[in-house]
């Protein structure tokens, strides 16, 4: 499932295409300023678990939810039905949260995509390692 929200803010970063590659002084560019880059470029994603769902939000206000609940047959299923590795990753988006999830997903720069994925894949890694209460 995904649902299209009011567009986010633009961000700080200016990005054009304009810009005088030999002008740059690479010698100048410091660890510094690369932190300050990355940081500004980071994608913000939030997201919140319902239920045995995941939902989470990108920067343009698009939410995409997939279940918390993947058997090990169902990622055996789709990892027969695709060999290339994208495929797989699409197929899966697919077949976990819908068509809409896998357009959101695809839809995405890849460093959202990948922020996404990873909270996603953080999220799934807290629920298999939390302990099961005590009888």
């Amino acid at each position: 499932m995904a649902t299209r929200a009011k567009p986010a803010p633009a961000a700080e970063v200016v990005i054009t295409d304009d810009i005088d590659l030999d002008s740059i002084d690479f010698d100048a560019w410091t660890k510094d300023d690369e932190q300050k880059a990355i940081e500004a470029l980071a994608p913000k994603i939030k997201y919140v678990i319902v239920e045995k769902s995941f939902i989470g939000r990108f920067e343009d206000g698009a939410k995409v939810k997939l279940p918390l609940n993947i058997s090990l047959d169902e990622l055996d299923s789709l990892s027969e039905k695709a060999a290339d590795p994208v495929d797989q990753v699409k197929l899966m988006l697919e077949r976990l949260g819908g068509p809409e999830a896998r357009d959101e997903f695809t839809r995405h720069s890849l460093p959202e995509t990948i922020a996404m994925a990873q909270k996603f894949s953080e999220v799934f890694q807290r629920i298999a390692g939390a302990k099961l209460p005590e009888s």
